[in-house]
Formats: structure tokens, C-alpha cells, sequence
């Protein structure tokens, strides 16, 4: 067992490392690529398409984070992920971070795809065969496909359940590129999140496709493309925060949209054609979208093909014009009782800022003690690096824990690469969070912490980028903020609090997400199974932007919405491919009487049910 005093030693260490300090303390869940057995040299003459094909091809579902120091790597054919290592599946779990995205950079050789009609990327993140490739990223990345590569991708990314795209740039020069982020190269991709992206040049700068399983987007930027700039071909798809410098339309959608402040620009031989085109009988729901130099706001057709969408210009139906879009939807609202046809507009925040402490001072479970192979139990040791006054406490393999573990009252930050805390255990919850002196708590990225995380404590807390963990509110959460961000849980319960989620997955069987009394936004909320999707009580007040119930089981056990005495506003779809979907769509209760919405009878894009006064 390594002594705390050796491991800091490490850390030190990889802090003089080339291209400057290492983001995580030293670990061997923590790869640099630079370094052996990979050696790449990130020089932009080398080609370092062996070495790093061989650190995926070594680390890829291995739960470990592959470090890219500042650099520019030259890439001369795809880099892949692949499928399988020693005889087994790979389930995904990969971890790829740049140091720093404008100075990390995968650049491909210029020349190198020049096949327009055959697009390739820089980099493959693979698949499953079915939607269990889980907990991927990339973060802090720059893909440049270089020139004279009009069949190049930048990045052809896929994830289910948990997984993120964050703080990443795709770059092509002038005629070169074909798609910037593809997320339609194959079925069943997502729930993801992609976040903090920008997309310059490209025939397309972002591209999904096919109905399941969603994606969420948010403050992302795209410029110069030659075709459009956001294309969804059949996809669930939430966008807030999308701002668009184009010539060419910068949306065109014939899934289900749900997009939010916006601001479209257009230039050039933009003023003869729409901002947005919904056609193909697409599903839209618009608010504050500011468009300017287009011919108008919203081409809003039935034609199945684009161009021909393209061409005719839309309809003027009410609301689509423009320029600016205050709140449009393609399909009116249903409403049980006398409620306004719009959203609610609650308040909307972005998660805080916690600034990264030095790895030097972060406290390594494993230095205390743990087994991060989660053989032994490791209760105590994480105990005591949680009591040793350290801010953050890195924890980078899995592990086994027996007996609840209470966040240190220093503790400001829980950070992980991908591990699992008791998988398949039956502790709840493995760690608690009460008072302290940190006024906001982050825990992030962790592929499974079974037994959850028990909140007794208004603090505000940050959940990024953590699956199969259920947050268990007690008392004394009540007023607190939450903000979920790339979080798969289950069987969640609101007291009171003001809570904004990201890319939120919920699967269990029954009732997946209570609200009880407290503020609830949604951007991006995937469910499976049956039972009631979200039940409002006691004037709570809920808003879902986008995403879509994958119902699998029987959908006529329970109303997908519950409002009682409570206000709700929903754009959510369903997926049913087992004949048996929810029978009940909405059950809202005002004083004493109970409404239904039956299937057939109404529909959940959108669903408005306000309370007077709540």
C-alpha cells in the first residue's frame, strides 16, 4: 500500500509533466498519452495515430480517464474504440480530457479523407449493438480535420445513459469537412449531453438522426457551415442556448425539438431562406428565438424532404414568421383544466462554479487505505480521507462500501474517473451529505453509486456526470439548491427544493420523479419503464423541455403526469415499441376533482396544467 506521503509525491510529479499541470493527482486510472508505454509526442509532425490507437485500444472500458496534455496530434486514419478487450464486452465507461481545449488538439493530415461521398472521422467512440455503451466523454478537446478533407468528421461520439461532449471545438478549413460532431452515425445514441461546444465550418456542424434515445444540448456554438448548422433526422432533441452564424439555414429538424434562447444570424443568400425548418411532420417547441437576415423565423412544413421544405419557404401559420419567436409550438397544448397555453418560465441558473483545487492537496482514498479493485471493504478508509481536512477527495477506482460514508465538513468536491461504489451492494445511501462549511458540494463522474447519495442538508449540491445513483432527500434539504447535470437515477423525491437538470435519465418501475412542493426544470428528461413519470403535489411547480418516455413495460399500470394542485408545463414525447403504451396521460387534480387526459384524447407536446396560485 502506498504511503500518503509517496502519493503526493506522484502528484507533484505529474504536475511537471509536459504541457503543464495534470487536472487529476496521480493514479493509475489516470492515463497520460504522452507518456509510456504510448509516447506520443503531440508535436504536430509525429504521427500519433499508433500510439494513441494503442492507449484506446489498452484503456478503453476500463474505467480510467486518458489524458491529452497541450499538443497537436497528428492523426492520419480513424482512431476507434473498440468493442471488445481479453474475450469480453466493453460497456463503454471511457474518460478522454484534454488539458485544455484550444491548446489540445487531434488535427488530421491534410488530404487525408478527401471522399466526400464516404465520410470518416478523426475519432470512432463505437457502440454496443444495443444502447449499452455507457458513461463516455470527451471533454476539453479540439478536432481539426485540416484540408482537403471534405470526407472528414471531426468526431463521431456515442454514449447511452450517461455521456458528454464538454468544451470541445471541431474545426474545418474552407471546403473541408463533412460533419463536425456526428451523433447519427448509428441508432440508439444517447441519453447524452453535449455542452460548452463550439463548430466552425463543416458542411453540417452538428448532426442526429433516429428516434431514440435523446439528446440534450446547451450553449453551443456554430459558424460557417456550407449546408446547415444543426440537422436532426428523427431525434428527441433539447437545445437551450443555440447561437448560429450561418448562410445557410441554422435548423432543420423533423424530429421532436424543443429549442430556447436562441439567436439565429443570418448573411448572404440567408435572407432567401427560413432560420428553422420543421418538416416531415416534425414535432417543434420554440421560445426566445431572435433570428435576423433570414426570410423568416420558421418554415413549419408536412413535406418529408428538406430541400423541398427548403424551397418552398413554409406556411404562415400564427406565431412563425418572425423574426423573433417569443413561444411557438407546431402542435396546441393540451390542457385538462383552463390553464394558459404557454410555459411556465421558471428561473433558470446555471450550475456553480466550484473552483479545482490543486491535486496535490486532494485526498486519494487509496493513500488511506481503500481497495480500489472493491474486493475489501473500504468504508473506513474513505472515512478518514474524508475527515482529513482535504477539499476534494478523489476517488479513482471502485469500491465496496459497508457503512455509510459522511462527507467531511471540508469537503467541497467528490471526484471520480468513471468508477463504481457498490455495485450490486445493498447500502443506502453510501454516502451522506449534512452540514458543512462549503456552500456548494460537487460529486462527478462516477458510473454507479448503487446505495445513492443521502441529502440532509439545504447546502446546494451538484450531481455531473453520475449514474444508477438515487438521491435520497431528507428533512433537512428542504430550501436547498440541486443542480443534475448527466444523471441516471431512480425513484427520486423533491422536498422543497429548487432543482435544474441537465440530461436527466430515470428507469425504474413506478414512480420515477416526485416533486413535492419545490421548483423543478428539466432540460432533457429520458425515462423507460412503466409507472408515473412525474407526479406534482403540493403547488409544486415542474417544467419538462423535451425528451421522451421509452416505455417498456406496461404503460397502462399509472398516469404518465400527476398534477395535483400543482402547476405543470411538459414538451415530452414516447417511444413504444412493445404495443403498450401509457393508456393514461395525464391525471390533474384541482380541488376536488380529478381530470384525465386518455390516450387519443390529447397529447404531452405540450401539456399545460397551471394552478391559480400555487
Amino acid at each position: 500500500m502506498r504511503t500518503r506521503q509517496a502519493l503526493v509525491l506522484a502528484t507533484v510529479t505529474a504536475l511537471a509533466m509536459r504541457g503543464g499541470a495534470q487536472p487529476f493527482a496521480a493514479s493509475p486510472f489516470v492515463v497520460n498519452v504522452t507518456q509510456p508505454p504510448y509516447s506520443a509526442r503531440g508535436d504536430g509532425v509525429t504521427d500519433d495515430t499508433p500510439a494513441l490507437q494503442q492507449a484506446l485500444n489498452e484503456n478503453v472500458g476500463h474505467h480510467r480517464l486518458l489524458f491529452f496534455p497541450a499538443g497537436t496530434y497528428l492523426i492520419t486514419r480513424t482512431l476507434t474504440w473498440p468493442k471488445r478487450y481479453a474475450e469480453h464486452d466493453n460497456w463503454g465507461k471511457t474518460y478522454l480530457r484534454g488539458e485544455h481545449r484550444d491548446r489540445c488538439v487531434l488535427r488530421l493530415r491534410d488530404g487525408t479523407f478527401t471522399d466526400a461521398a464516404r465520410p470518416q472521422p478523426i475519432m470512432w467512440c463505437g457502440g454496443f449493438g444495443s444502447a449499452d455503451w455507457f458513461h463516455n466523454y470527451a471533454e476539453n478537446l479540439t478536432f481539426d480535420v485540416g484540408v482537403g478533407n471534405p470526407g472528414a468528421t471531426g468526431l463521431a461520439f456515442y454514449a447511452n445513459n450517461s455521456g458528454a461532449v464538454r468544451n470541445c471545438r471541431f474545426v474545418a478549413a474552407e471546403g473541408s469537412g463533412a460533419v463536425g460532431l456526428d451523433l447519427a452515425h448509428r441508432d440508439m445514441n444517447g441519453p447524452l449531453l453535449v455542452r460548452d461546444c463550439e463548430v466552425v465550418g463543416f458542411a453540417r456542424g452538428i448532426a442526429t438522426a433516429h428516434a431514440v434515445n435523446g439528446q440534450t444540448f446547451e450553449h453551443i456554438r456554430l459558424r460557417g457551415q456550407r449546408d446547415i448548422a444543426f440537422h436532426n433526422e428523427g431525434q428527441t432533441v433539447s437545445i437551450r442556448d443555440l447561437v448560429s452564424d450561418n448562410s445557410v439555414p441554422a435548423v432543420g429538424t423533423y424530429g421532436t425539438l424543443a429549442l430556447l434562447e436562441a439567436t439565429l444570424t443570418g448573411s448572404g443568400n440567408a435572407s432567401r431562406a427560413p432560420a428553422i425548418v420543421n418538416y416531415n411532420s416534425g414535432r417543434v417547441w420554440l421560445r426566445d428565438v431572435k433570428t435576423s437576415g433570414y426570410a423568416r423565423a420558421l418554415a413549419d412544413m408536412q413535406t418529408p424532404d428538406f430541400a423541398a421544405a427548403f424551397r418552398i419557404q413554409g406556411e404562415d401559420k400564427p406565431g412563425s414568421l418572425g423574426p423573433n419567436l417569443v413561444e411557438y409550438t407546431s402542435r396546441p397544448a393540451t390542457s385538462p383544466f383552463p390553464s394558459p397555453a404557454t410555459s411556465l418560465r421558471l428561473p433558470i441558473e446555471e450550475p456553480p462554479a466550484v473552483p479545482w483545487d490543486d491535486p496535490a492537496t486532494w485526498a486519494n482514498v487509496d493513500a488511506f487505505g481503500a481497495d480500489p479493485t472493491g474486493r475489501a471493504d473500504s468504508s473506513a478508509a474513505i472515512q478518514k480521507a474524508m475527515d482529513s481536512g482535504a477539499a476534494t477527495v478523489f476517488l479513482p477506482g471502485s469500491y465496496n462500501l459497508r457503512q455509510t460514508v459522511t462527507f467531511g465538513r471540508h469537503v467541497r468536491r467528490m471526484v471520480g474517473v468513471g468508477g463504481m461504489v457498490n455495485y450490486g451492494k445493498g447500502l443506502r445511501p453510501d454516502f451522506r451529505l449534512a452540514e458543512g462549511e462549503a456552500p456548494v458540494v460537487v460529486i462527478e463522474h462516477f458510473a454507479h453509486i448503487g446505495g445513492g447519495i443521502g441529502l440532509d442538508t439545504p447546502r446546494t449540491l451538484v450531481l455531473r456526470s453520475v449514474s444508477d445513483s438515487p438521491l435520497v432527500s431528507g428533512a433537512g434539504s428542504e430550501g436547498g439548491r440541486v443542480f443534475l447535470e448527466d444523471v441516471v437515477t431512480h425513484d427520486l423525491r423533491l422536498r422543497r427544493q429548487r432543482v435544474w437538470a441537465r440530461q436527466l435519465n430515470i428507469e425504474n418501475e413506478g414512480l420515477h420523479l416526485d416533486n413535492s412542493g419545490g421548483d423543478l426544470w428539466v432540460l432533457g428528461y429520458k425515462t423507460e419503464r412503466g409507472g408515473t413519470l412525474l407526479a406534482t403535489r403540493d403547488g409544486g411547480r415542474s417544467e419538462i423541455l423535451g425528451g421522451f418516455s421509452y416505455t417498456t413495460t406496461a404503460g397502462e399500470l399509472a398516469p404518465m403526469f400527476v398534477n395535483e394542485s400543482s402547476s405543470v408545463f411538459a414538451w415530452f414525447g414516447e417511444v413504444c415499441f412493445n404495443g403498450n403504451p401509457f393508456a393514461t396521460l395525464i391525471a390533474e387534480t384541482r380541488g376536488e376533482e380529478t381530470r384525465r387526459i386518455q390516450r387519443g384524447q390529447g397529447g404531452t407536446t405540450p401539456y399545460t396544467g397551471y394552478t391559480p396560485n400555487p
